[in-house]
């Protein structure tokens, strides 16, 4: 009887520890992620309104799920543009859960003056990786370059999430931006990369897949930024080429990672 009583302690053990294990990723339009281990929770770039009939946005609904379910305990967010962040909306959030702790560049972390206590600033002088935990979640922050000539002096912010014994990379607004060696002195491959969230449009170079192995090597990557108006058979094309990548298009689809 002990020894059957033994076994079932072990196997009770044995399958919490996988299930720890476990994340779920909830879309929450564009490039807003819902990272979820059970216990713990963390949202990405998740709190934003409509920014154009290019960008997937968080309806009403699915703000109100944010507070009363979801629940994260740690907002974060990549860039200042609208189809990221909202001040409105982040604010509502503080107010609601007066435990949770927000992440952002200055440009962002300016504007919650009122939280300051909650509020944690990721400098982006330089591309020092900057890492402090929250619970059981570790943050590490670190600058990578907004995409495009014209958002040079946009702070985008690069995170890399421990939940779990898992990583997950978010790169916000970036490219692979040959002209700078960004991703030479990002230094991610070696970070140990479970799951990178980037935007669709990193695929579509003609070597992506070479320069993901080379510079991040993550064991999956989910793909984000995606149009609503993207043509279906663009989409289907990029499905093609990559099968095992996942493709986020629908409001809270859900992936277990």
């Amino acid at each position: 009887m002990l020894k059957k009583l033994l076994l079932l302690v072990l196997v009770n053990i044995s399958i919490s520890g996988v299930s720890q294990e476990n994340i779920t990723l909830t879309y929450t339009g564009n490039m807003g992620v819902y990272l979820s281990d059970g216990d713990s929770s963390v949202l990405i770039d998740g709190l934003h309104t409509k920014y154009g009939d290019d960008y997937l946005f968080p309806t009403k609904k699915l703000i109100n799920r944010i507070h009363a379910e979801l629940q994260p305990n740690l907002i974060l967010f990549t860039h200042r543009h609208g189809d990221h962040f909202s001040i409105q909306l982040s604010k509502d959030y503080l107010i609601s859960n007066k435990k949770a702790f927000l992440f952002g560049a200055h440009q962002i972390t300016k504007n919650f003056d009122d939280f300051k206590n909650r509020i944690f600033t990721i400098a982006t002088k330089d591309y020092k990786k900057q890492t402090t935990t929250q619970g059981n979640i570790k943050i590490t922050g670190l600058k990578i370059n907004h995409a495009g000539k014209r958002h040079i002096n946009i702070e985008n912010v690069g995170y890399i999430i421990t939940l779990s014994k898992r990583r997950i990379l978010h790169v916000g607004d970036t490219n692979w931006m040959r002209e700078i060696n960004l991703f030479d002195q990002l230094q991610l491959q070696n970070e140990n990369i479970n799951i990178a969230v980037l935007p669709y449009w990193m695929l579509m170079d003609d070597n992506a897949e070479a320069l993901i192995k080379k510079h991040i090597n993550p064991k999956q990557i989910v793909a984000t930024h995606i149009s609503p108006r993207i043509k279906e058979k663009e989409l289907q094309s990029l499905k093609n080429r990559y099968p095992a990548v996942h493709f986020l298009t629908k409001l809270e689809e859900q992936i277990q990672l």
